[in-house]
């Protein structure tokens, strides 16, 4: 395992960390399996969040069973704006890892003017420096899906680490903020470097595109500016492609790099990387999966009839009719969550003309 330095933290990671975003739908004993091979393997981090479920809980219970807690970097995301829940988020936190410090808290996903100015006035800047000059956090990051804010919560200074979104279909942190955190000594975590599980080989298929996970993972690695890469990790097979691309992304030449882009020259621009934010819909519609099938039927729509009826046979069983998208009023509760900015109601009207259901 290579391991490479976390910016001013000056933490020693593993180039292949675990994201735990699914811990919550795995049984403990897989869970349990799962971070024993990763330590087994030279894997050092992992990364989870407040509202990732039952993950912390699950996470907690395997470092502990394993006594492998001081072998791992260990961070959690905090979403939470109002100040005296964030403070109860953290206490939660700790509690569920069964541990009495965290290496990084990150405030999670920063990525509109409002949500910053919220951090801001609230109080929460203040208190994550209380806690890491108290030693219950050793770290302070940021996630963020918005290179323009990005830019501006970077150049404060406070925080030491960014977890930025980072994959062939999303390549705009590369000339944006990894050079402005290689300049202020941040370290980089890159997360989604399956697009969210759009680059997997199952998914990139239903795109109408072939591009393998470890080709995305390889991808990710072999940016100089990355320190990281936390990929979902829930599943043993999904362990061992990680780890057969961490051992092999040094033969990553700039030339199959721009393969691989070339290979994901995704055919529909507002593709949804399934990411949730968006939730819930106030009309009750499972925004995150009508725009799956959507995606799906703009590719192959009128070309692959197989494909076609898959789709249809597929949607109409996940999607109830109480969920469909002709429900949507365009209130646009979805579109300021969205940390992509997609036209969400614009979508819906779209998909509800053109997706068939039996």
């Amino acid at each position: 395992m290579e391991y490479r330095r976390l910016g001013k933290t000056e933490l020693q990671v593993s180039a292949l960390g675990i994201g735990a975003l699914k811990y919550g739908s795995v049984t403990q004993e897989t869970a349990s399996e799962i971070v024993k091979a990763a330590h087994q393997n030279g894997i050092n981090y992992i990364d989870t969040a407040r509202g990732y479920g039952e993950s912390e809980i699950r996470l907690g219970h395997a470092l502990k069973k394993l006594r492998l807690r001081d072998r791992f970097y260990l961070s959690s995301k905090i979403i939470n704006r109002d100040f005296k829940q964030f403070q109860q988020d953290f206490e939660t936190i700790l509690s569920n890892l069964q541990t009495d410090y965290l290496d990084i808290l990150f405030i999670h996903d920063v990525s509109t003017r409002e949500n910053w100015d919220k951090v801001r006035s609230n109080g929460i800047l203040d208190y994550v420096q209380e806690l890491r000059s108290k030693g219950r956090i050793r770290h302070i990051g940021v996630s963020t899906h918005d290179c323009g804010i990005g830019e501006e919560i970077i150049r404060t200074g406070i925080f030491e680490a960014a977890m930025l979104a980072y994959n062939p279909t999303n390549l705009e942190a590369e000339d944006t903020l990894f050079p402005l955190c290689a300049a202020m000594d941040l370290g980089v975590i890159v997360m989604k470097p399956l697009g969210g599980g759009v680059l997997s080989e199952e998914r990139s298929r239903q795109m109408g595109f072939s591009v393998t996970a470890e080709e995305c993972l390889k991808f990710a690695m072999s940016s100089p500016y990355v320190s990281t890469v936390i990929p979902g990790l829930d599943k043993a097979e999904y362990l061992n492609i990680a780890l057969h691309a961490v051992n092999s992304y040094i033969d990553m030449t700039e030339e199959n790099r721009r393969a691989v882009i070339a290979k994901v020259d995704i055919k529909v621009k507002n593709y949804c990387r399934g990411c949730g934010y968006c939730r819930p819909c106030p009309q009750g519609i499972p925004i995150p999966d009508v725009l799956k099938y959507w995606n799906r039927w703009e590719v192959f729509g009128g070309v692959d009839w197989s494909q076609m009826h898959r789709i249809t046979e597929e949607y109409t069983k996940e999607v109830p009719d109480s969920g469909t998208p002709d429900h949507c009023i365009s209130c646009g509760a979805c579109t300021k969550k969205c940390p992509f900015n997609l036209p969400i109601p614009k979508l819906m009207e779209t998909a509800a003309k053109n997706l068939r259901r039996y």
